[in-house]
């Protein structure tokens, strides 16, 4: 018989609530958006590939079931009344049956190729190693532990805690079958508040399983019928093949099929190209009304075409995982370049050092003529105890004919690093970092954080424990796709007329202006013909006291795109922006003389000299006059690449 346990409070234990959850809410999060979406993504796929017995590719499967697919009324009773007092904080009715009163669905999380949860089922200690022969204990028994290694994509011993997270009453139920001995397990965890049953006040954490044995440890459900009742009403897709099935009741209807199609393959399409993993997705409100995707390395491409990619670029939400490239940087063919061994007696740099003259040359010309380079960084990473190790990423770098802005990917152990990308002003690059199992892919993952989003130096324990001198080194690995842009393009040795073309100056015609040196013979000439500007989707051009910024018929315009504009009068000296003045103009002044005309876009006054505008529609057009006609007027554009976040509050302009 399967029941609810809870650890009773004595009198000297420490009263808390857990908080663990807050940890894997995102604050990127979008209005009817799940927050956890991210998370839950990340760390239900990572856990798994963890988890594969190398038996051909990972396959995890996300299927979301709404409320008329629950077990009936009766069943549900039996599965949650004991948990009604540990959720009172949520306000959660429940009727006098103990069913709770909930309109959500369910999501089931399976994988397959995997080892299941193996181990002895009844430990309720630490094994003397922390081998991987313990996943059970490990799964079940602990939280914000962990037995996981640094080969491991994950290590905090939170991942779990996601699928608590998504569920309206605190839960997780699993079953698993085990690859060592075939065995089938069922259990499951909830983590609510402080709570009295009966009269006792009970710990946060229980366990649903079929009783405790004498040293009082919870023992999981092994009866086939049980199993087999559990496996059919909760919809799994499971047939006895070894892995782990996870069943979140009540899951949060923020929580969306297609978000969890999208993230899977933003976060794991290495992976997936390498053919290591298949993502399948089932649910309500897919693209194209189909009721599942199956994205493995054939179907990748023609899955995110079908997806929309107007999410944050922090999130790498804002366009489709660069599939096509990452399967030409794998090719057999790519020659990968090695450079020489970085940072042996101080924090590595990425100078010309790093590579012997021959061929520094031909990765530079190789990079300028739009090739495909290929560079495995080496550095060594000083250890605490005794020497160092070697660690290694590849940078995949290609320069493209068009100048537009590519989001860099870095990838550890086929995980995408979401939040490191290259400068906004790295454009018409595109660029692949990896980082293979090793001794580099321990020290990052170390300092990755339970989220595993960015590799952030204030997360100094767990690497402080084995490296010593570290966060030169993870910043410089960070960066690594700015340095080795810089150093594979190399300072021009002629002038370049269109350098400046984003700033604008508008004839000032009852003065003198400046003009080139004319040659000796009187003759104004160029020893060369100035490169064609790059194609952009908007031009500017001037107007009688003022400018105008519309689109442009060299390049679609991206709706919803946005420009920075900042305006200044020139002056003899010095940066004219630093320099404006709120006597000269001030755009944030409602009174001001300079008047704005808007269509298809909307825009707002972030500072005195600097609007942002918004593009609505592919036929848009400002229009901004009153200037000082005697001036010369300077317009910078610059396309804004994220949300802005603004010390002062921005305000309308006046039209």
């Amino acid at each position: 018989m399967s029941e609810w346990v809870f650890a009773k409070l004595s009198g000297a234990a420490v009263r808390r609530d857990p908080q663990e959850t807050e940890l894997f809410k995102t604050e990127d999060a979008g209005e009817g958006e799940y927050a956890g979406t991210d998370a839950l993504v990340r760390e239900v796929i990572q856990n798994s590939m963890d988890a594969g017995t190398g038996d051909g590719p990972v396959r995890v499967r996300f299927a979301l079931h709404g409320n008329d697919s629950l077990p009936d009324p009766g069943r549900i009773a039996s599965y949650f009344r004991r948990l009604q007092p540990g959720l009172m904080y949520r306000d959660i009715s429940f009727n006098g049956a103990g069913e709770p009163q909930l309109p959500h669905g369910f999501l089931v999380c399976e994988d397959f190729g995997t080892r299941g949860l193996g181990g002895d089922p009844y430990r309720a200690t630490d094994p003397p190693d922390q081998t991987k022969g313990e996943d059970f204990f490990w799964f079940w028994r602990n939280i914000g532990r962990s037995g996981k290694t640094g080969d491991d994509l994950g290590r905090w011993g939170l991942g779990k805690t996601v699928y608590r997270a998504a569920s309206r009453v605190g839960c997780m139920l699993g079953m698993t079958v085990r690859h060592s001995d075939g065995k089938q397990l069922l259990m499951g965890q909830a983590v609510l508040r402080i709570h009295k049953h009966d009269g006792t006040e009970y710990a946060p954490e229980g366990f649903w399983c079929s009783g405790c044995n004498e040293t009082e440890t919870p023992l999981p459900i092994d009866d086939e019928a049980s199993l087999a009742r559990f496996a059919s009403e909760w919809k799994l897709a499971r047939k006895g093949e070894p892995g782990l099935s996870v069943v979140v009741p009540y899951v949060a209807d923020e929580l969306k099929a297609e978000s969890i199609l999208r993230l899977a393959a933003v976060n794991f399409f290495l992976p997936i190209v390498q053919k290591r993993l298949v993502v399948e997705i089932a649910g309500d409100g897919l693209p194209g009304g189909q009721a599942e995707y199956r994205v493995d390395d054939q179907t990748i491409e023609s899955v995110c075409k079908k997806l929309n990619w107007t999410g944050k670029a922090r999130q790498k939400l804002n366009a489709a995982p660069p599939v096509e490239f990452a399967k030409k940087c794998l090719a057999p063919t790519t020659e990968v370049i090695p450079t020489r061994l970085l940072g042996e007696s101080r924090i590595p740099s990425m100078s010309e050092e790093a590579f012997d003259t021959r061929t520094l040359q031909k990765l530079r010309q190789r990079f300028a003529d739009e090739e495909l380079v290929a560079i495995r960084v080496q550095s060594a990473l000083p250890k605490k105890a005794g020497g160092h190790e070697i660690g290694e990423l590849n940078v995949f770098l290609q320069r493209t004919a068009v100048n537009d802005r590519f989001e860099s990917y870095y990838v550890r152990e086929g995980m995408t690093i979401t939040r490191l990308n290259s400068k906004l002003s790295m454009r018409g690059t595109r660029a692949l970092v990896t980082v293979d199992p090793g001794p580099l892919a321990s020290l990052l993952g170390d300092t990755e954080g339970p989220s595993h989003v960015s590799w952030d130096t204030s997360n100094d324990e767990r690497p402080n424990r084995v490296w010593k001198t570290w966060k030169g080194r993870v910043k410089f690995f960070a960066k690594i796709v700015d340095s080795l842009v810089e150093l594979l393009t190399p300072p021009p040795d002629k002038a370049d007329f269109d350098l400046l073309s984003d700033f604008f100056s508008i004839e000032q015609l009852e003065s003198p202006q400046r003009k080139r040196k004319p040659k000796s013979e009187g003759e104004r000439t160029r020893d060369f013909d100035p490169p064609d500007p790059s194609p952009r989707w908007y031009r500017m051009q001037g107007k009688g006291g003022g400018f105008q910024i519309c689109d442009s018929s060299q390049l679609p315009t991206p709706v919803g795109a946005t420009l920075r504009v900042s305006v200044a009068y020139d002056m003899p000296s010095g940066n004219p922006m630093k320099h404006w003045s709120k006597f000269d103009f001030n755009f944030r002044d409602k009174a001001s003389h300079i008047k704005f005309k808007l269509r298809g876009l909307n825009a707002r006054a972030t500072s005195g000299n600097v609007i942002e505008i918004k593009v609505e529609d592919e036929d848009f057009d400002l229009v901004a006059t009153g200037f000082d006609i005697h001036r010369d007027l300077i317009v910078r554009i610059d396309e804004v690449q994220e949300e802005a976040e603004h010390a002062d509050k921005p305000q309308e302009v006046a039209s």
